[in-house]
C-alpha cells in the first residue's frame, strides 16, 4: 500500500516539476495559447471560419475589381437579371473579350507545342 503511494507522488512531483518547467521554458506563448482556446470555446469556431471566408472574399473583390480594370477598355459589363430578361441579347457584352482572345492564344500555343514535342520525339509502341 506504501509502494503504491510513494509511486503515485513520485510520479505527481515529476508531472508537476515538468509542466513547470514546460511554463518556465515556453513563457507568454503558453497563456496565449490558453486565451486562444477559451475564445475558440466561447465564441466558437464559426466565428473563426467567418473571419476566414471575409479574408478570402476581400481577395477576391480585390482581383475580381483589378479584372474589371483590366477589361475597362473592351465592352464587358454586367447586365443586371431585369435588363437581361427584358433584352437577352445584353448577354453577349457580358463576355470579356480581352480575357477570351488571351485564352485563345494560350490554348493556341499550347496545342501547337504539345504538336512539335510529339512530332520531336514521336512514342513508339508495339
Amino acid at each position: 500500500m506504501l509502494n503504491w503511494l510513494k509511486n503515485t507522488l513520485s510520479k505527481s512531483i515529476w508531472h508537476t516539476l515538468a509542466m513547470i518547467i514546460i511554463m518556465l521554458v515556453a513563457g507568454p506563448e503558453i497563456m496565449i495559447s490558453m486565451e486562444l482556446m477559451a475564445i475558440v470555446e466561447v465564441l466558437g469556431a464559426s466565428t473563426f471560419v467567418a473571419m476566414y471566408f471575409s479574408g478570402l472574399k476581400l481577395f477576391i473583390c480585390n482581383c475580381w475589381d483589378k479584372f474589371k480594370t483590366f477589361e475597362s477598355h473592351s465592352f464587358f459589363f454586367i447586365p443586371s437579371f431585369d435588363a437581361l430578361k427584358q433584352m437577352p441579347s445584353l448577354f453577349i457584352h457580358a463576355i470579356p473579350e480581352r480575357t477570351i482572345v488571351i485564352a485563345y492564344l494560350c490554348v493556341l500555343i499550347g496545342c501547337t507545342l504539345c504538336l512539335y514535342i510529339n512530332i520531336a520525339f514521336p512514342t513508339t509502341t508495339g
